[in-house]
């Protein structure tokens, strides 16, 4: 496939400075191969503009491989990292990943570096090792202080970093990406749906917490709620969380932002069969809490069950039941 015949990749989509400047990155991003770095939030669209520097660099023809970093001990992600060879590996959520994960990135990098250097003692195997793709949603310094990747590795090998922009920084594109999701989805249905100008002002106004995949999520709801061709005002509020609760969350108290969010998946949840909603809740809450004490402890488990109140077998159980590393033992003297 040929970069002019790629399909439009949607956290492209857009004419504000900062999508055309984004589109700029990517492109010369596309013509080199040293590893990448793509920072943004979550829903900004990371994973599709590395899908689409794959398909439109020279590696096009090999596998686009993609490896969650907290799931990535796994004998079925260790796998996929060599059907990447030749091709690219993304490696999504940094710095969740776990200790195997961090010492098969260093060899990947460590090799670059070797074949940068002119050491050809192993010419095939370095010839198929795959371009990699590195996603965060933090920026790099924090990236660094995980050690998913050493500091001095990545300064050999002058990994790329490119900022995706958030939608709430170029919220002009907001009206033209709604109108890409709509035509995508008409070409699913064979139903054409448009938007009237207040449902379009109400888009306009709400913050895009959730970015380019909420307003995505958003269009196609409501596009399905709507009885007619036009989507209505009273189709997008039936999606949106209420006006009132559209406050930046860091102006929110803990337990305010979290009553928030709960509001807002119940919402997208009614009409569907519920069950087991407590221990979806919590294991989402607990998951995060559990691995951002350990990140903070620098995975010293005595420090971390001090810092939660409770006892360091009850958190290697939670460890264990949310399917989290621990990052090894804390050390003897601690």
């Amino acid at each position: 496939m040929k970069p002019s015949s790629l399909p439009l990749c949607i956290a492209l989509v857009g004419e504000e400075p900062a999508t055309q400047r984004l589109r700029e990155q990517v492109s010369q991003a596309a013509l080199v191969e040293t590893p990448l770095l793509l920072e943004g939030e979550r829903g900004s669209g990371r994973e599709h503009i590395g899908r689409h520097i794959h398909a439109s660099s020279v590696r096009r023809a090999g596998a686009f491989i993609r490896i969650d970093a907290e799931y990535a001990d796994t004998e079925r992600a260790i796998g996929k990292l060599k059907r990447a060879h030749g091709g690219t590996l993304l490696v999504k959520d940094l710095p969740y990943g776990s200790a195997r994960l961090r010492r098969v990135l260093q060899e990947l990098l460590e090799r670059r570096c070797h074949e940068q250097a002119g050491d050809r003692s192993e010419p095939e195997a370095v010839v198929a090792l795959p371009r990699l793709i590195l996603t965060s949603d933090v920026e790099l310094p924090r990236l660094l202080e995980s050690g998913v990747v050493a500091a001095e590795l990545l300064g050999l090998h002058q990994v790329t970093r490119l900022r995706i922009p958030a939608l709430r920084e170029r919220a002009g594109d907001v009206p033209l990406l709604a109108e890409h999701f709509l035509s995508l989805l008409a070409e699913q249905l064979g139903q054409t749906r448009r938007l009237c100008a207040r449902a379009v002002d109400q888009l306009l106004r709400y913050s895009w917490p959730g970015n380019v995949a909420e307003l995505r999520d958003v269009i196609n709801r409501s596009a399905l709620r709507s009885r007619g061709s036009t989507i209505e005002l009273s189709d997008i509020e039936a999606v949106l969380p209420p006006l009132q609760e559209r406050v930046p969350l860091e102006q929110l108290s803990l337990e305010e932002t979290v009553r928030v969010k709960l509001r807002a998946l119940l919402q997208r949840l009614e009409g569907y069969p519920i069950a087991d909603l407590y221990e979806e809740v919590l294991s989402h809450v607990e998951r995060p809490l559990l691995k951002e004490v350990l990140f903070r402890t620098s995975g010293n488990q005595l420090r971390a069950a001090a810092m939660l109140g409770i006892n360091r077998n009850t958190l290697r159980k939670k460890l264990r039941e949310r399917g989290i590393d621990s990052e090894g033992e804390p050390d003897a003297r601690d």
